[in-house]
């Protein structure tokens, strides 16, 4: 079975065009306020009880191998740096 198949598109993610002429600590802190907006969106929505920080990481795992099928790679760059955040923070 194709896995972008088991796969449902909940949001999309922009970016601004400027991001991969930034300087790495500005893409920091931009992949930053991307997280925390994502994990408003989720504190919304998720039932109490489930961690928001592992659905918001399983969720970005899945958009990432979405948007690899579809050769969005800008913004798996964006959630592979999201995901790299959100485990520096729990180390």
């Amino acid at each position: 079975m194709d896995k972008t198949k088991e796969h449902i598109k909940i949001g999309e993610l922009e970016v601004p065009a400027s991001y991969w002429n930034m300087i790495e600590e500005d893409k920091t802190q931009l992949c930053l306020t991307l997280m925390d907006s994502m994990l408003i969106v989720l504190d919304h929505n998720l039932k109490p009880g489930i961690n928001r920080i592992e659905m918001l990481d399983l969720l970005l795992e899945s958009s990432i191998i979405v948007n690899e099928k579809e050769e969005n790679y800008e913004i798996c760059e964006v959630m592979k740096k999201i995901r790299q955040l959100i485990n520096e923070q729990g180390n």
